[in-house]
């Protein structure tokens, strides 16, 4: 074998061609499926606490919005944010855990999310914008290391 470093010289022989794995599964929980599962809990959280502001009609959202939301009949979105704030928070403690329900939770939470704050960029562009990198950074995250829940 040749050593690290080192061209292979004409008259050495060649090593036989073995097919390597694709992929070994991750046995341990790797550190983007821990992010996803903590960005999970925070935005999880949020959506909570935004569904909560909605049921009130708080001032913030109503002075913010000014009807520019395509729905403004904010009890209904304070359904939507809570039903994807409480599928967040289930998905993230599934996912440390390692199960694979949270896996597929985690990327309808992060396709709702996107979907979802799509609608409010005109209300909040940035805090729209931010929210939304988050949710890609989920998908990125779980989709990276899907063997890591292939195995469970």
């Amino acid at each position: 074998m040749a050593e690290l470093g080192s061209e292979r010289k004409p008259d050495q022989p060649r090593e036989p061609f073995t097919a390597q794995p694709s992929q070994t599964p991750t046995m341990w929980r790797p550190g983007l499926v821990t992010f996803a599962a903590v960005m999970m809990f925070v935005l999880g959280g949020f959506h909570v606490l935004f569904a909560i502001s909605e049921f009130a009609s708080s001032t913030w959202l109503l002075s913010n919005t000014d009807a520019r939301l395509v729905f403004t009949y904010f009890f209904i979105w304070g359904i939507i944010d809570l039903i994807i704030g409480l599928v967040a928070l289930y998905a993230g403690f599934d996912i440390l855990r390692g199960g694979t329900l949270g896996w597929i939770m985690g990327y309808t939470f992060a396709a709702l999310g996107i979907i979802r704050w799509l609608f409010y960029v005109p209300a909040s562009p940035v805090l729209a914008v931010v929210i939304t990198v988050l949710d890609v950074l989920v998908i990125y995250g779980l989709a990276k290391h899907s063997d890591y829940f292939q195995g469970a």
